[in-house]
Parts: structure tokens; C-alpha cells; sequence
């Protein structure tokens, strides 16, 4: 792990070592992005170093036996919202596997298993059939069966009424797993005569709690079988269709489907062939059943996990309020680095501010995993740098291997893609800007090694300086003038005007930074940033005109003055 760290840093441009401290930066910024993400990323610098990285760095994963070479199949694609594109691709079909590729090569469009990232579609289609207020209602105003279970002791029984659509969605119902249920009803001979009044005869009358609702995240495979009826009673449909209607056809995701892919010519990774070659002696494929196709049936390739990256990060089927709400934590875990969400499993990224620093800020990457025995994904969404990535594995040792992919993946594209928005920070933000009215009007933007945001150099109001000190920094808000789509957030082309805010570094130094944050302090950071803005009106609003990306005037509102680049 070392090892791979200090590689991607040296090739990435930024000071990582084994034996490297990183240190939080001293400026606190706000969560969200430093730069704004109003240009292609692909054709940078940092994503250039990334993509000759990889190879290498996946080499090293092989050699350290971290991942299986021989055994392994897996396709992974990296996209960017600026572009709607795949900006880095990769496949590998190890020699155990190349019987399993039904079409003979592993590509965008090949079909696998994604297992619980299913659990991210269920909650999509919620909140896009009926909104976020969902959230809110108890699930036994859509399950009425669930109410008045036969014991009045908390402990032996859930009580229903107390649970709501976002707990089960946040993993926090007390619902626990499946495999009681299975053990309990499921008739091997004839699953598909399984029926949903089973399904709540066995969660109101035998499901023990696991934990009481919001005590905290318990992943839950039981609880998302229920949010899949809540699903079907929104739609009036089964799950399946209820996809089909709600995701699959206004994404143009043509190749997903709760279902085994059937027919001729198919482009799929099928296990069958090997099945009984490996220590496992099964496989998923082909297995499933309706009742629980909302935790973990899904079958689907890159190209359409893609579309449904890009659908969130441009908020297609949902408003930028709503994904960015829906985007958030709902609970902690017992690390400081892993949030849960609904059902999002984020990770907290201490990342480089820029390159050639071991300063760094949070980033928060949003990701579900998956697996169904012999296949294993992974699903990420980073909406600070508009990029997004999947990856899809097939093999005996599939399992295991979705982690250091991911971690791979993840440690190789988001630092860059951070270094490419302060690559292009430095282009097409930083500069001087005077008023042609009145040149004692000018401030100077600068991107500042070792710093997130954009550096207030200098600012200067009728002659005089408007600033003290302090090093202060303009972080973007989200907020634009074109649209409330997120799409705008990664537009490139055409003239719009984004509002930026100051921040000055704390409303004191904080010194020293917490222990857990590379200080030498101790429990507590005593930083306040979040607190200040806006406490003495618009002061620290500034607003761009960006031009194709590029700004050209720079306007104090609390002033009306308004500058115009001069270099």
C-alpha cells in the first residue's frame, strides 16, 4: 500500500513518500469543491500522468498477489461530466477467465453482475417516482402489512410504524440481513412461487431487530428487500418493471435488467463454463428472485452504469436540489473516514491540495459496492471534480479483489483530477482584473501552491486596500447564472456568471490542527470557517463571467464595481 502511494505520487506530481506526513491544510476550506469544474479534464496534464500511471501501478497489485492475474476478469471505466464521456478505460481477462467472455473481448458493453449496487438503483427510482419527502413517511403507510406485529417487547419484534422510508434506505431500520428469511420460507424447488405476503409475514411476526431505527447504519440486505415493495406499491409494478419504467428506459440503459441476459450473440462475462473448476463450485450467474430484486439482481456493463453516473452528476431525472441532498451523509461509522448515506457508502479522501504539496483538503467520494459470489463491482461518484468511475470483476477470487481496484482507481483519478482543476485554475481563473473606469479598482486571483480556492492576492477598492492580511481564499458556492441543473456546474462553453465566496482562514489561526488531521493537537480543531460567511452581509460574494470557460470580469456586488481582466 505504501509502496503504491509513493508511486502515484511521484508520477502524479505531488510529495508522497512512505515516510510523508500529510497535514491537513491550514486553511479549513469549506466541503465542496476548490475550483470550479467548467473545462475538459481530458486533455490535462494530471490525467495524462494518471492514465500512463495505471498500468504500472496494477502491475504491482499482480506482483504483491494482491489480485489474482490468472483468475481475474474485469472491465473498469472512468467518465467525466464535463465531457459525458469515458476518459479512461482499462480491461483485463486473466487466462482462467477467457472461456467466460461470451463475445471474446471484455469491453464497455460487456454484461456482468453488480449485486448490492442494485441497492443504489432502488433508492434512485424512490426518490424520482415520489421525491425526497418519501424519506419522511413510515414505511407502513405503503406496507400496512407490517403493522401490528404479535409482540409488544422491543426486542423480540421491529416495530414498523416507528420505521421510516429513509431509515431503510440509510440502512438504519434495525432490518438486518435476508438469510433468516431464506432459511425460513424460501422453498429451493420453487423460488419463483415466493410471494410478497411472505416477505412481510416474516419481518412483522420473526424478524428479530438487529438495532433500534437511528441508532445507527446496520447494513441491511433485509431492509432493502422491503424497500423494494415500498418501491412497487409507489408504481404500481413490480420491481423489475418499476425499473424498467422508472431508470432503465429514460437513461437508455438497454442493457440492465434484474434479469439474466438471454438470446444470441451476447456479450456477457458467464461464469457457467468454469463454475465447477473453481473452490467456489457455483456461481451467481443466472440466479435470481423477484422479491429480492431490489438488493442485489442487477446486471448491467459500463457503458450503461455510465449513463447512470452522468443522470446524477448532471441531475437529468432529478433536480440539482434533490441529488444534492440525496448526496449527503445520513450517518457516521466507527471510522472517521467512512460515512453512510442512502444508501451511499462515502469516503472521506484527505487529497493534495495541488500538485507538489502534501497539504490537503476533504473530498468526499460516494460509492456502492456489490457482489453476488463470483462477481463484485464497484460504483463511484466524485461530484467535486464531475468524475465518476465503475468497475466490474468476475472471477474465484472477485470478492477480495474490489477493494484494492477501487482504492487503485480511486487514489489514481480523483488527485488528479483535482491537480487538473488547479492546472486549470491557474489557466483560465487566476489574474488581474481593473476596472476601466476606475483602475484604484482591481484585485488579483492567484492558485497557490500547497492551498485550496483561489488566492485573494490583492484587493483594492477606490485606491485603498480592501483586505488585511489575512490569506484569504474564493471557493465556489455551486450557485450560476444559467441554470440550476448540476450540469451547469460542468459546463465549458458559452458565457454564464458563477458566484464565488471569501473565507478567511478561521475566525482564529487554528494552531495546532488535531491530532487525526497530521497536528499536534489534540481531540478538537478549533475552526469555524463554516460559522463566518455572510455574518456581515454580501461582503465576501464575488461573482465571475466566465467566457468558454474562462473568466473575464470579476464583479464586487456589494459595490457594483466590476473589473475586467487585464493579464
Amino acid at each position: 500500500m505504501h509502496l503504491r502511494k509513493a508511486i502515484v505520487g511521484s508520477i502524479l506530481g505531488f510529495a508522497l513518500s512512505t515516510t510523508a506526513r500529510i497535514i491537513a491544510s491550514d486553511d479549513v476550506p469549506l466541503i465542496g469543491p476548490s475550483f470550479i469544474s467548467n473545462f475538459d479534464p481530458s486533455t490535462s496534464r494530471a490525467i495524462g500522468n494518471a492514465k500512463k500511471a495505471f498500468p504500472i501501478l496494477l502491475d504491482k497489485l499482480f506482483e504483491s498477489g494482491d489480485l489474482d492475474r490468472k483468475d481475474l476478469a474485469f472491465t473498469i471505466d472512468v467518465y467525466s461530466a464535463a465531457t459525458n464521456d469515458t476518459i479512461f478505460s482499462y480491461s483485463h481477462v486473466g487466462e482462467k477467465s477467457k472461456e467466460t467472455i461470451t463475445s471474446g473481448e471484455l469491453n464497455d458493453n460487456t454484461i456482468s453482475r453488480t449485486g448490492s449496487v442494485t441497492k443504489l438503483f432502488t433508492v434512485y427510482a424512490i426518490i424520482a417516482k415520489a421525491g425526497m419527502g418519501v424519506f419522511s413517511d413510515p414505511v407502513t403507510k405503503y406496507l400496512p402489512e407490517l403493522e401490528n406485529n404479535s409482540s409488544g417487547n422491543p426486542l423480540d419484534r421491529v416495530r414498523w410504524e416507528d420505521v421510516t422510508v429513509g431509515a431503510l434506505a440509510a440502512h438504519q431500520a434495525g432490518s438486518g440481513g435476508i438469510a433468516d428469511f431464506f432459511n425460513a420460507y424460501l422453498d429451493p424447488e420453487n423460488p419463483s412461487e415466493y410471494k410478497p405476503e411472505d416477505l412481510f409475514t416474516f419481518f412483522r411476526e420473526k424478524r428479530l431487530p438487529v438495532i433500534a431505527p437511528y441508532h445507527s447504519a446496520i447494513y441491511s440486505d433485509g431492509g432493502f428487500a422491503i424497500l423494494g415493495q415500498v418501491l412497487a406499491r409507489l408504481s404500481g409494478k413490480s420491481v423489475t418493471d418499476s425499473f424498467e419504467e422508472i431508470l432503465w428506459k429514460p437513461l437508455g440503459m438497454n442493457n440492465t435488467s434484474t434479469q439474466v441476459p438471454k438470446g444470441s450473440n451476447l456479450n456477457t462475462i458467464d461464469r457457467t463454463p468454469v463454475a465447477h473448476k473453481s473452490k467456489l463450485n457455483e456461481t451467481a450467474w443466472g440466479q435470481g428472485i423477484e422479491i429480492v430484486a431490489s438488493t442485489g439482481s442487477i446486471y448491467s456493463n459500463t457503458a450503461d452504469l455510465r449513463k447512470a453516473g452522468l443522470s446524477i452528476l448532471n441531475s437529468e431525472l432529478l433536480s440539482g436540489p434533490t441529488i444534492s441532498e440525496w448526496m449527503k451523509p445520513r450517518s457516521a461509522t466507527g471510522t472517521l473516514v467512512e460515512l453512510v448515506g442512502a444508501p451511499w457508502e462515502i469516503s472521506r479522501l484527505e487529497i493534495p491540495v495541488t500538485p507538489g504539496s502534501n497539504r490537503t483538503r476533504v473530498s468526499d467520494l460516494y460509492t456502492k459496492a456489490g457482489g453476488n459470489i463470483d462477481y463484485t463491482a464497484i460504483f463511484a461518484l466524485s461530484p467535486d471534480q464531475g468524475i465518476g468511475y465503475s468497475i466490474l470483476i468476475a472471477g474465484e477470487t472477485a470478492t477480495p479483489a474490489r477493494w484494492p481496484l477501487r482504492n487503485l482507481v480511486g487514489e489514481t483519478f480523483i488527485p488528479a483530477a483535482e491537480h487538473a482543476m488547479a492546472e486549470n485554475a491557474a489557466r483560465n481563473l487566476a489574474g488581474t482584473f481593473v476596472d476601466e473606469k476606475n483602475s484604484g479598482n482591481n484585485v488579483t486571483l492567484s492558485v497557490d501552491r500547497g492551498h485550496p480556492g483561489l488566492g485573494l492576492k490583492s484587493f483594492w477598492l477606490k485606491g485603498k486596500n480592501a483586505r488585511d492580511s489575512s490569506h484569504y481564499r474564493l471557493y465556489p458556492t455551486g450557485l450560476n447564472s444559467v441554470s440550476k441543473s448540476l450540469s451547469s456546474l460542468y459546463r465549458s462553453e458559452g458565457t454564464m456568471r458563477i458566484a464565488h465566496r471569501m473565507v478567511k482562514p478561521g475566525v482564529k489561526p487554528v494552531e495546532p490542527r488535531a491530532a487525526v488531521e497530521g497536528g499536534k493537537g489534540g481531540l478538537f480543531d478549533d475552526s469555524f470557517v463554516w460559522m463566518a460567511l455572510d455574518q456581515e452581509g454580501p461582503v465576501d460574494l464575488f461573482v465571475f463571467t466566465l467566457v468558454d470557460g474562462k473568466v473575464t470580469t470579476v464583479e464586487y456586488p456589494l459595490t457594483g464595481v466590476v473589473m475586467k481582466r487585464v493579464k
